[in-house]
């Protein structure tokens, strides 16, 4: 029955000639040089940031940083079961998280 709905759910999204199509966000690593250096990737889907926007991260206690992103890095890798497709070729990609690079963001 659960099945069903989720079928009808999916059926009922827009063709890509109707604005429909991929869904808006994907889970990514967010990787802070400066402010100690760490990273961490995000548990659910989220819009990928554009190099120069903020980002407000409210942590412990409330406390909130900002970050400015300087760079982001979208990696590929072999699909598990792909087959070359040529001496040059990788065959078939998959893509791994992508990686959103930030520092400090000056106030």
């Amino acid at each position: 029955m659960e099945a069903d709905r989720e079928d009808t759910r999916a059926s009922a999204e827009p063709p890509p000639e109707e604005g429909g199509g991929p869904p808006t966000g994907t889970p990514w690593t967010l990787q802070v040089d400066g402010d100690d250096g760490w990273s961490a990737d995000l548990e659910h889907a989220a819009p990928i940031p554009r190099v120069g926007e903020r980002i407000d991260f409210i942590g412990e206690g409330a406390a909130q940083r900002s970050y400015r992103v300087i760079e982001v890095i979208h990696t590929l890798q072999p699909a598990p079961d792909s087959t070359p497709a040529g001496r040059d070729s990788p065959g078939l990609l998959r893509a791994g998280l992508p990686r959103v690079i930030a520092v400090p963001a000056e106030e």
